[in-house]
């Protein structure tokens, strides 16, 4: 069974759902558990996992709350991290290697 959490956040100083941002909540019964999921979706491709987070099936709801918590910062985080990998990236042209 799964949910799907969407992250609100601000797009030209207005409140607005994040359209490449979401946590999946997963719940597995065989295992006992529910896997929180942060993902992001790059321009017209599929779902990325970014962070990862696995709490027992019986957690109450403070404790879910600090899992949603902890996967978004992590998402935030390793999204940051990524979009300066992609300006670094972008940037590189040509690599020139001599061999001595």
């Amino acid at each position: 069974m799964e949910w799907i959490i969407k992250i609100q956040g601000v797009v030209e100083n207005k409140p607005a759902i994040l359209s490449n941002e979401r946590i999946l909540v997963r719940f597995n019964p065989m295992n006992e558990t529910i896997r929180f999921i942060g993902q992001y979706k790059p321009h017209n491709r599929e779902w990325v996992d970014f962070s990862e987070e696995d709490s027992p099936m019986d957690a109450d709801l403070e404790t879910i709350q600090n899992q949603l918590l902890v996967v978004m910062k992590k998402l935030k985080s390793r999204l940051e991290a990524h979009k300066n990998l992609l300006d670094g990236f972008s940037l590189l042209r040509v690599i020139e290697y001599t061999e001595d």
